[in-house]
């Protein structure tokens, strides 16, 4: 269930670029170089722009969140796919969580690890390497569900509480609760209604369909599974996976660009790939003859989306599924129980189908004024 909502956020001290900045402060570190990054509350100023960007944008409780924290300190770790700019949304959204309790005399250390391709054995070795170092709360972005589940009971039994967020839940586990986007069948669907309505509901089409297993991937295959049944005269091509890798979907888009002259339209289901499908159609000058639909809020997926490389583009409210982990992961520390008086088990945020006429709109909103001009720089 989606829950509209809309927060007004108290002042944000947090200096955080959704195009994946290092950062630094008097309390802050960060380190890319082994995919790590530690944060506590930084006295550092936000891009002014940003924050309206992502307030605007959020979907936050419209009443103010009156909880008392019980500590003066707490400790999340957070590991999530792979390294991706599309992450910096969520890390945002975290950050400004941390900066408000900040504000109230509250350090939150907020440990931020991901490997750089896409690996449920590092995910599990990340847990269970977590688990060594007992921090109050162990936070998972699934990787894959079978080897993931073992991982986060087996954090629980040692005493630390796990919660899960972003593109998929483990509702079977010992997870307390979950902060994302569940509707990923959804997105993919509408996806490919975009795709199928804006080729006229007919032609060939080849699709990127991101990592084996990843469950949010699956489930956008899905929802385009589902939306194909209802256009009898669409014809799928070609379905290969780009492992969320730029550079593959840029590989095999080529490959399906010669193999399929007629193509007339590319369905992508993560971050990555609708920016390598619309660098390899733009390269081969047919852009407007190949049309592409995907995922996310990619600063460069925007871009195309502006210039028309780009049909359609979900764009996931990720800045919420950052400040909403760190608000619900303070009351899980403290022993709250999910509930329609605490938190939500399952908070739900929404995504939204965008077109080109909203790209600089939402361009702005996220990454600042002006930002698609200094993108084609």
């Amino acid at each position: 269930m989606k829950k509209v909502l809309v927060v007004v956020l108290a002042v944000v001290l947090v200096c955080m670029s959704f195009m994946g900045c290092a950062q630094s402060g008097s309390t802050e570190t960060a380190a890319q170089t082994t995919g790590n990054e530690t944060a506590a509350a930084s006295d550092n100023e936000p891009d002014a722009a940003q924050t309206a960007g992502a307030s605007k944008l959020s979907k936050a409780s419209e009443a103010e969140d009156d909880y008392q924290p019980k500590k003066d300190f707490y400790h999340i770790y957070a590991t999530y796919k792979l390294i991706h700019n599309w992450y910096d949304a969520i890390k945002t959204g975290a950050d400004a969580a941390i900066a408000e309790l900040a504000e109230q005399g509250i350090t939150v250390q907020f440990d931020w690890e991901a490997p750089v391709t896409p690996d449920a054995l590092d995910q599990v070795n990340r847990i269970e390497s977590a688990v060594a170092k007992n921090p109050d709360l162990i936070a998972v972005d699934i990787s894959q569900e079978d080897t993931t589940t073992t991982a986060i009971n087996n954090a629980v039994k040692a005493g630390i509480p796990v919660m899960t967020f972003a593109g998929s839940d483990l509702p079977n586990s010992e997870r307390t609760a979950f902060v994302g986007n569940l509707d990923n069948e959804g997105d993919g669907y509408a996806l490919a209604v975009a795709l199928f309505e804006a080729m006229g509901g007919k032609g060939k089409v080849a699709t990127l369909e991101g990592t084996i297993g990843a469950p949010s991937h699956e489930q956008r295959i899905e929802g385009f599974n589902r939306a194909l049944e209802e256009y009898p005269e669409i014809e799928v091509v070609d379905r290969q996976r780009d492992e969320d890798l730029v550079e593959k979907a840029v590989q095999i888009t080529e490959s399906y660009i010669q193999k399929h002259p007629d193509l007339g339209g590319i369905w992508c289901n993560n971050a990555s790939n609708p920016v390598g499908a619309a660098q390899a159609v733009q390269d081969a000058g047919k852009s407007g003859e190949i049309l592409i639909a995907g995922m996310d809020h990619d600063l460069r997926t925007l871009s195309y989306l502006d210039e028309g490389v780009i049909t359609a583009a979900q764009i996931q409210n990720c800045y919420d599924m950052g400040y909403f982990l760190i608000k619900n992961a303070i009351k899980v520390i403290d022993g709250v129980e999910p509930g329609d008086d605490t938190y939500p088990e399952i908070y739900a945020v929404g995504s939204q189908t965008v077109y080109q006429d909203e790209a600089k709109e939402y361009a702005d909103l996220l990454y600042g004024a002006g930002a698609l001009d200094t993108q084609a720089e």
